[in-house]
Formats: C-alpha cells, sequence, structure tokens
C-alpha cells in the first residue's frame, strides 16, 4: 500500500474504472477497464485494449509492411499479488486475413528490465510477459487481452500502472519510456477491501454439492458468491489430501472419476473461514 499526496488518478464512480490515455511510442492503450474496488484474498480481470499511436514518422505503408516481432507486456502491482499466466490475446488486422491470436506467457528477463527502466514503487513489482509466437502486426488496427489478477489479505488503496510494446524493434519496448517511448499508462487506482459476508458465504446454508453420492462429477454451487477465490481441498477418511482446486465463479464442476469409490470431505475455504461437507463417491 502507498500514501503519496502528490499522486492523483482521476477515478469514477462504479464497477468500472474506464481509461483511455494517449501515450507516446508506437501503441497506445485504447482502454484500461480496471475496477475501482476489489476484496482481499480475490481478484479481478481488466479488459484492455490497444492500438497503435499517430506517430506522424509512420506512415500507412509502414504498417502495412512486414511489421512482425515478439509483443511485450508488463503490469506493475503491489508485492504479495500475482498475475495469472498465459493470458490469450487477439491482433485484429485491418487485413482480416492477418488478424492473428496467441498467449501473453510470463518473462522473468522482461520483468526485470522493466523493474531497471521503470522503477516500481517501493512495495511494487513489475510482471512482464512476452508473446509466445511472433505476432502479426501488419496494418494494425487494433489488439486486445484481459489480464486476471489476483490480490492478498492486505486492504488499501493500490496503483497499477501498464506497459506494452514489442521487442527491441523500432525502439517499442515499454521499457524505454525516456528514450523512445512505449506504451505507458499512468498510475490506475483500485481500493481493496476486506471481502464482506465471507464467513456467510462459507456457511453450509449457502453451498450445494451435487449430486451427493456422486458417480465422479461433483457441482459446487455458492449462493452470494462475489469473485473471491475459494480454495477447495478433498481429503479421505484418514485426513489425506487427495485432490485440490480452486472456485472462481458462482457455479463449479470438479471431475472426482480418478479417486476410487468412497466418503470424501470436500473443504472450502477463504483466509480463516472454511466450510467441510461429506461426500459419497460411487
Amino acid at each position: 500500500m502507498i500514501s503519496n499526496p502528490r499522486l492523483t488518478v482521476p477515478t469514477l464512480a462504479g464497477i468500472l474504472f474506464m481509461i483511455s490515455v494517449l501515450l507516446i511510442g508506437c501503441y497506445q492503450f485504447r482502454w484500461i477497464l480496471q475496477p475501482s474496488t476489489g476484496f482481499t484474498n480475490s481478484f479481478f480481470d481488466v479488459p484492455i485494449v490497444g492500438e497503435r499511436d499517430n506517430d506522424p514518422n509512420l506512415t500507412e505503408d509502414d504498417w502495412a509492411n512486414t511489421l512482425r516481432n515478439i509483443g511485450l507486456f508488463g503490469v506493475m502491482v503491489p508485492d504479495g499479488w500475482t498475475v495469472d499466466d498465459s493470458i490469450p490475446y487477439t491482433i485484429i488486422s485491418k487485413n482480416a486475413a492477418l488478424s492473428n491470436s496467441g498467449f501473453l506467457v510470463y518473462n522473468a528477463a522482461h520483468s526485470q528490465t522493466l523493474q531497471d527502466t521503470i522503477p516500481a514503487l517501493p512495495g511494487y513489482h513489475w510482471w512482464g510477459a512476452i508473446t509466445d509466437r511472433i505476432a502479426e502486426l501488419t496494418s494494425l488496427d487494433s489488439f486486445y487481452f484481459t489480464p486476471r489478477i489476483r490480490t492478498n489479505a492486505t486492504a488499501g488503496t493500490f496503483y497499477l500502472r501498464y506497459a506494452v510494446g514489442d521487442k527491441d524493434y523500432w525502439d517499442r519496448n515499454p521499457a524505454d519510456q525516456y528514450n523512445y517511448g512505449g506504451g505507458l499508462s499512468d498510475p490506475i487506482e483500485i481500493v481493496i477491501s476486506h471481502g464482506v459476508g465471507t464467513q456467510d458465504l462459507l456457511n453450509n446454508a449457502n453451498i450445494s454439492m451435487y449430486p451427493n453420492p456422486t458417480e465422479g462429477m461433483l457441482h459446487v454451487d455458492l449462493e452470494g458468491y462475489k469473485s473471491e477465490v475459494i480454495a477447495v481441498n478433498i481429503y479421505n477418511t484418514a485426513g489425506m489430501m487427495v485432490k485440490k482446486g480452486e472456485i472462481l465463479s458462482s457455479l463449479s464442476t470438479f471431475n472426482l472419476t480418478e479417486l476410487p469409490k468412497g466418503i470424501y470431505v470436500v473443504e472450502l475455504r477463504n483466509g480463516t473461514f472454511k466450510s467441510r461437507t461429506k461426500i459419497l463417491l460411487r
């Protein structure tokens, strides 16, 4: 958590904070839809749309010709927060036949480059990713992807920052913010509070597990679910954990067909709150 009276970030009321910023370099963000609020031990999705900028040195012919390279992405997050790896991305070309897609995959070297050239705020770090293949940017119209960011147990006001570019090609590396530019957002505020009603959520009255007995496919329905990460631990009668997973929506399904028939305990946990239910696998 940081407190900086000189740092001012405009915010909008409501669930989503919408920002459209013009940045120097050859790429810019069209939209960053970061929520303005969130919960501890939870997650939130950030839909991002980018486009080429209005660099007068690049003509339409420049964009229409061979423009391909490894794409770069980064987000500055508080220490203790994580970003889900392998983020699907899509590139839209003005020539529909050249539109393409792939995944942004965590890369330690790119993360360090961002940290070295755009130092993170105290208590923060850069999470950087690169495309898993050559990104076809010929006749670029726009690109989009949605990182999922996971919080920890600390509440407070935080500021995230986003960067996008490509790898050392025509100087569009977002780490070159001072010399060459690149797609780099201003810090964007998000207020994280402790989850309200977590204990009630994990009350057995709000949890439905069916069918029970089950032939192997177990459905877990949480009434009142609010984008919280609920850990699922399954134990046999000897107290040994035999399977684990996560609940990320109000209705989740778990495949237990690899487990021997018998009685199991399904534990749902969020921080110190937990619920345990017995099921029969037959």
